[in-house]
């Protein structure tokens, strides 16, 4: 079943095109990886599919429901989820206020939450909730200390475990593992990994790391110049000629 069917995208900036009719699909369960070139068009693709910003042709159907003209903010209650290449934190707040918050933003999208949004004593059962998921993404020492002096990789980390408070189906990854060091990014392949299998997710991402991009990739698209160029099995993608010469080189190259 297709959790997203996006059609004849189509965006420009006042200089250059960005995606030309762009069609993807996105099955449930899936992770689905998108790679390119710098300025293949890939973030603008996840700005376009999680409302930050409308495509000027073209639509876009999540679950079934045509959010085309849904604002971001809409897409998130409806179940999507999304991370930054850069980690989007409560930098001054504590990792667990941090958990804390977005798990108080869940239960006022599904209309249980008690008191007002600046309360700053949250249920007990918030906390010990934040503090549970904290320990299991190995956070739990940190739960007190200012999200901002995290590593980058906790950060990382952090964000997703925001992310993932919020009961998303579909998570967004922009960049999962950019910048982070060899062990960090073996870490975070298994656990989005995990995530998928455990949770049923279904995985939106875009790479650039070739070995998490196999590593996690059950589905495989290539943009080039505002243009999918190949999508499918990765292995099969990764032989496509097209792909060799555009993407990893002529004659050939190494995923």
């Amino acid at each position: 079943m297709s959790l997203i069917q996006a059609h004849g995208l189509t965006f420009a900036y006042p200089s250059v095109r960005v995606l030309k009719d762009v069609a993807i699909t996105v099955e449930a369960n899936e992770s689905h990886v998108v790679i390119g070139p710098n300025g293949a068009g890939k973030t603008t693709l996840f700005k376009v599919l999680s409302g930050e910003i409308f495509p000027q042709a073209g639509s876009i159907r999540y679950d079934g429901e045509d959010v085309t003209r849904l604002d971001a903010w809409q897409r998130v209650h409806r179940g999507i989820g999304r991370t930054f290449q850069v980690a989007r934190l409560f930098g001054e707040q504590t990792v667990l206020n941090n958990v804390v918050l977005a798990l108080e933003c869940r239960e006022r999208i599904n209309g249980s939450s008690a008191g007002r949004w600046w309360r700053l004593t949250p249920a007990r059962a918030l906390q010990e909730e934040a503090m549970e998921r904290l320990a299991s993404y190995g956070l739990d020492r940190r739960a007190g200390d200012a999200a901002a002096t995290l590593s980058h990789g906790d950060k990382k980390r952090l964000e997703l475990l925001l992310t993932l408070a919020l009961h998303p189906k579909l998570i967004m990854l922009d960049e999962p593992t950019a910048g982070m060091a060899p062990e960090d990014r073996r870490a975070v392949v298994a656990l989005i990994n995990r995530l998928r299998e455990e949770e049923g997710l279904t995985l939106l991402l875009t790479e650039h790391d070739m070995e998490v991009v196999f590593g996690l990739a059950t589905r495989l698209t290539v943009l080039n110049y505002g243009e999918i160029i190949a999508s499918g099995d990765p292995e099969e993608v990764r032989r496509d000629a097209r792909v060799q010469e555009i993407y990893f080189g002529k004659g050939g190259g190494h995923a």
